[in-house]
């Protein structure tokens, strides 16, 4: 190689250290009264396009005729694609899950009323005295009337009549 490149610019398995010049054989050019712009000259000596030098791909030379050239596998290029679709779809899955619950939990709590048996979100079960908008009084032990004040985001849900039983 004419060209002066450095050693790790040059691919593996070709001698990159035979073509490195050192510095004791280089000897810079002689300034000319005029400046000329010099093209690199190929190996094989002058001729019709003779004057730039070919290269593949970060700059390393082509490989020879014959040989294909190195490329990616096939699905390789779809692959990012396919991973970007399946969070996506993965996101749409939960977030239909969570949207159809709070919508349950919604009429459960727009449905609540006086004499309900309702079970809180700390598992305490007791009988509704009554509903004030975002409050709700619960009557906790009926012998001892003991009625204690929550929110009725609270209320984990309403106890069916066959779920009451089940004391």
């Amino acid at each position: 190689m004419s060209s002066l490149s450095p050693f790790w610019s040059l691919p593996l398995g070709q001698g990159a250290m035979q073509d490195v010049p050192t510095p004791s054989t280089t000897t810079p050019p002689a300034p000319s009264a005029s400046p000329t712009i010099e093209a690199p000259v190929a190996e094989g000596g002058g001729g019709e396009g003779a004057g730039a030098e070919k290269t593949g791909q970060n700059g390393a030379p082509p490989p020879p005729e014959g040989q294909p050239q190195q490329q990616r596998p096939e699905g390789m290029g779809m692959l990012p694609l396919l991973m970007i679709a399946g969070v996506v779809l993965f996101f749409i899955m939960t977030s239909r899950g969570q949207r159809k619950e709070e919508k349950r939990r919604k009429l459960l709590l727009a449905e609540m009323k006086k004499g309900d048996r309702v079970m809180t979100v700390g598992g305490l079960v007791a009988r509704i005295v009554s509903i004030d908008n975002d409050e709700v009084v619960l009557k906790i032990d009926e012998s001892a009337n003991v009625k204690a004040t929550y929110k009725k985001t609270a209320i984990q849900r309403v106890l069916l009549p066959e779920e009451e039983n089940t004391k």
